[in-house]
């Protein structure tokens, strides 16, 4: 074999390396590319994932640094709420009276009382109304509407609220609760 053959098969054999090289790294590239996509449109994949590697098996707190530092943070595990959230508030109605008051009934609470949601369900509508005062209305899950009269709260038409949950605070030592369905009177004996 002479010199510029020698040379040749060399130069042939560089650029198989060279090229291997960036067909691992285009696919590897493409493999990651996959993945984020694909853990961009699942939620719970994306928390698995982020559960195994940086909460479970590998201590990654260095790596993660120099990637975010290096990279910016590329990676969509920032805002990852993995534990389920604590709830602070979680009661049943508590009153000292009750009377009955147009179709509902008039509870006597401690001032500034916090009242906490009968039933779970949908806020569909916050304002006043005549007898009542500032009512928020909330159609439970078996579809009865519950309003809650003379509270103030800071929660948003459309809110989803929880069984127990903080709806809102009363207004004076009385609040208001009336129970309806399909626009007919259901007795309150039946939630308090």
């Amino acid at each position: 074999m002479d010199y510029t053959t020698s040379k040749f098969l060399k130069k042939k054999k560089e650029k198989s390396i060279f090229k291997s090289f960036f067909n691992k790294l285009f696919i590897c590239i493409l493999l990651f590319l996959i993945l984020m996509i694909v853990v961009k449109k699942d939620p719970n994949l994306k928390e698995k994932i982020h559960s195994f590697i940086f909460e479970n098996n590998i201590s990654f707190s260095s790596f993660k640094s120099f990637y975010d530092d290096t990279l910016g943070g590329v990676l969509p595990f920032d805002n990852v709420v993995v534990s389920e959230p604590v709830s602070v508030f979680s009661e049943n109605i508590s009153y000292k009276e009750k009377s009955d008051y147009n179709d509902g009934v008039k509870l006597v609470v401690d001032d500034n009382y916090l009242v906490p949601v009968i039933e779970s369900g949908i806020v569909v509508y916050i304002g006043e109304k005549d007898k009542y005062g500032y009512t928020i209305i909330v159609q439970q899950n078996d579809g009865v509407d519950a309003w809650y009269s003379n509270i103030s709260s800071n929660v948003e038409l459309y809110d989803y609220v929880e069984k127990g949950s903080l709806l809102g605070e009363s207004s004076s030592n009385n609040i208001y609760l009336y129970f309806q369905k399909n626009g007919e009177f259901i007795d309150y004996k039946t939630y308090i």
